[in-house]
């Protein structure tokens, strides 16, 4: 069960998608991202989806504790200002079945082909 007082849902987009046109740099960003994402591990857990065929789009769903992204990862874990953040509502029928597809690795995704899929947990 979700607890919207414990935890937040966020969505979040790279915004340099249009660099992505090599699918091994941009699985390599990705996996890059999840490894300096480690200081954030007892506070979060993450699905990031690298969709398309060139560029590809890298978009991505986090659960953090509490009901915003914890400021020290904010501040230590760089890239995180590389990616568009948006705060899930979870009432919005739209955005519910949206974070279920990315759970699943729905395919297509939001048309597009899924190239992969990486947990952070």
């Amino acid at each position: 069960m979700y607890d919207p007082e414990g935890y937040s849902l966020w969505f979040c987009n790279y915004k340099y998608n249009d660099e992505n046109t090599v699918s091994f740099v941009t699985l390599n960003k990705v996996g890059g991202f999840l490894q300096r994402m480690d200081l954030a591990r007892k506070y979060a857990f993450g699905k990031m989806l690298i969709i398309g065929s060139g560029p590809y789009q890298v978009k991505g769903l986090w659960l953090f504790r509490g009901t915003e992204i914890p400021q020290f990862v904010m501040e230590e874990c760089y890239d995180m200002e590389l990616y568009e953040w948006t705060k899930v509502d979870i009432n919005d029928e739209a955005q519910k079945e949206r974070v279920n597809q990315m759970i699943e690795d729905c395919e297509p995704f939001e048309g597009e082909a899924l190239l992969d899929a990486k947990c952070f947990k």
